[in-house]
């Protein structure tokens, strides 16, 4: 009886141990804890490594306008240059990536016996500092120039699509000019087309070229087949319209991807702005005849698609774009852009516009202005006459301010700058805003101590004034499982605590698969000439963004081993209830969950589940789809449900009844 006695007291004991090792999230529904904003699913891009030029943008061709250093062309080097001589633009240095090639654009193009010249025209240029010269002088084959597109990954060609082009060249005597797409090694001719150049002044000629069938690492070729000399300024190609969207200059692959995230929110800038010659009226006009200038990512930049082509493609996706802008622009130039972006025909800015093919108003509701710079009474004076001009034009428009990490808890900072800001916005009845830049490189929880101390000390200098602080640069370099464990923890905190975040954007929102050229290796987005994916991170926004509540619920994760982030949601009307969960451990995590008083009852959850077997697992062109997010259904009782968190995962319990 005794042995019996003892057993049961045993068994009552590990049940009573088992039972207090439950796992359980409990959300009390009733009890909101804030709104929150739908614009905290967004992405900051930027032209660091290349998403514009050689990305989004739909031009096929770097090196557009020969603006990279001469080569020169010397047969005893390169022995395939035999019969050629002379300098040909194509060479840019590399800062970090030294290992890689120096050649980003043109090489030469010989076949036969023939032999010719290049040389470079600094001293009546098409546009920028130089152009580049051709000359055919002699024996029976071709010369030219050809290009593989953006650091000579190769261009995509669909077979049986057209392609349009534009060149501007000119000639002392008239020349006949071909223009062709050819396989990598110039074997295969896909298309070829001739133009007859006979201006000596620069002339824009235009081409069409549809590739017989489809190809990878293609390359366009210009070349002479006879004697004859001509010079080239420019050189555009894109898709035709079956491959832009909705006619913009832009892929329309790489948009498609961007709407498929539900990217609600796009910041358009970053460290592109410091830039001495990025301003908004450089980016303006025919795209062959704006400015190149010394970017900050890439020292021979393009301003073939600038801030009004961000807007155009934000307005036809429904995205709310914010573009940041150079602290170097005068106050004039901003009341111009307002009225050219906001205003109606009654301004010239409005009027011009119209002329340019955007009848309506963009009614643009957010600009910024700088990024990370340091603080100090010549840049917050500036920031006070650029406020009031962009004000002077439209009140209604929300401006960012982006300090330097001055405001960080490792440095000192001088937060008398950023007050004087403070309080010339309230002065004149406006609220400042704030762009906090964080750092996210880990699975585990992110460090928002810039964020915090940012609002503090804000808080400390100006106990009494309304300001609020963003994130457009939540930034990991890494695009691994373990960023986009990050990326929704750092979400999730930003939703729960109790400062209002009206807007987050994840840096970079986009990436060149394999052409990065710097440390910033953190695209949400990838693609190549021919394919599009999205990263683990780039589905964490999608599926929070596709489950967005607009209220905050209290939640409370209880364990005594385990370790979840969680985050509830719920609608107004409190029928519909989220948990957001991370698990950033190696092993799974069961969990009781109760919905404590849920008006009604639950006929359905919905689960989302994102999970990968290592931290540094991620999808590549060869497996897009290796980490995707899953949907199925499980039964919900008295409010309630029982589920295991998988190892690695991101997980979106939706209750609906």
């Amino acid at each position: 009886m005794k042995v019996i006695k003892c057993a049961f007291f045993i068994l009552l004991f590990f049940c009573s141990y088992s039972y207090s090792q439950t796992n359980k999230i409990t959300v009390q529904v009733n009890n909101v804890i804030k709104n929150i904003s739908p614009l905290m699913t967004g992405a900051c891009i930027e032209d660091v490594n290349h998403e514009i030029y050689g990305g989004i943008y739909s031009q096929m061709i770097f090196g557009e306008s020969f603006q990279e250093l001469p080569m020169h062309i010397d047969a005893a080097v390169n022995p395939e240059f035999a019969g050629l001589s002379g300098w040909l633009s194509c060479k840019a240095s590399r800062d970090q990536h030294k290992d890689e090639s120096e050649i980003r654009s043109w090489q030469p193009v010989k076949t036969g016996t023939s032999s010719g010249s290049f040389s470079i025209d600094s001293i009546q240029p098409f546009v920028g500092k130089q152009s580049q010269n051709i000359n055919f002088i002699g024996g029976v084959g071709t010369i030219g120039i050809e290009n593989r597109g953006l650091n000579r990954q190769g261009l995509y060609l669909s077979g049986k699509q057209p392609y349009e082009g534009t060149i501007y060249a000119k000639t002392n005597n008239p020349v006949q000019v071909y223009i062709s797409l050819q396989s990598e090694d110039g074997s295969v001719t896909y298309a070829e087309t001739a133009v007859i150049v006979t201006d000596v002044a620069w002339t824009k000629y235009n081409f069409t070229l549809t590739p017989t069938r489809s190809a990878i690492h293609a390359r366009l070729a210009i070349t002479l087949h006879q004697k004859g000399k001509v010079s080239l300024g420019y050189v555009f190609m894109q898709p035709g319209s079956w491959g832009r969207f909705k006619g913009l200059p832009v892929r329309k692959d790489v948009v498609d991807g961007l709407i498929k995230e539900n990217i609600t929110v796009l910041r358009y800038g970053g460290s592109m702005t410091l830039a001495d010659d990025y301003r908004w009226k450089n980016m303006i006009g025919p795209r062959e005849k704006r400015k190149p200038y010394k970017g900050i990512w890439y020292p021979f930049s393009s301003n073939g698609w600038g801030i009004i082509d961000f807007l155009d493609m934000c307005s036809v996706t429904g995205i709310v774009g914010i573009p940041d802008f150079s602290t170097g622009e005068t106050p004039q130039d901003m009341a111009d852009f307002v009225d050219y972006v906001n205003g109606n025909n009654n301004t010239h800015w409005g009027r011009k516009r119209i002329t340019d093919g955007h009848k309506q108003p963009y009614h643009l509701k957010y600009i910024e202005l700088g990024n990370e710079q340091f603080n100090n009474q010549k840049l917050t004076d500036k920031f006070k006459l650029l406020a009031d001009a962009i004000w002077s034009r439209d009140p209604y428009i929300q401006i960012v301010f982006c300090f330097s990490d001055e405001t960080r808890e490792d440095t000192k900072g001088d937060l008398a700058y950023i007050k004087q800001t403070i309080d010339h916005c309230q002065k004149i009845g406006h609220q400042a805003w704030f762009d906090v830049h964080i750092f996210n490189d880990t699975e585990k929880q992110p460090d928002l101590k810039d964020f915090e101390f940012a609002e503090s000390q804000l808080k400390s200098v100006a106990p009494d004034s309304s300001f609020r602080l963003c994130v457009f640069e939540e930034n990991a370099d890494n695009a691994r499982m373990r960023r986009a464990l990050a990326h929704a923890n750092a979400i999730n905190r930003l939703q729960r605590i109790k400062y209002d975040v009206p807007i987050v954007c994840a840096a970079n929102g986009m990436q060149v698969d394999h052409q990065n050229d710097n440390d910033w290796d953190q695209g949400l987005l990838f693609f190549d000439p021919k394919h599009v994916w999205g990263q683990p991170s780039y589905y964490v926004t999608k599926m929070m963004a596709e489950n967005y509540l607009p209220q905050v619920s209290e939640s409370n994760f209880a364990s005594k081993s385990d370790t979840l982030d969680v985050t509830s949601c719920r609608s107004t009307d409190g029928k519909i209830v989220t948990i957001q969960v991370v698990n950033s451990k190696s092993t799974s995590v069961n969990t009781d969950v109760q919905l404590n008083y849920y008006d009604g009852t639950a006929t359905k959850v919905t689960v989302s589940e994102l999970k990968a077997n290592s931290l540094e697992d991620w999808n590549t062109v060869d497996e897009p789809n290796k980490i995707v997010p899953v949907k199925s259904e499980i039964t919900s009782s008295n409010n309630g449900c029982n589920y295991t968190f998988a190892p690695y995962s991101f997980t979106i319990l939706r209750f609906e009844q």
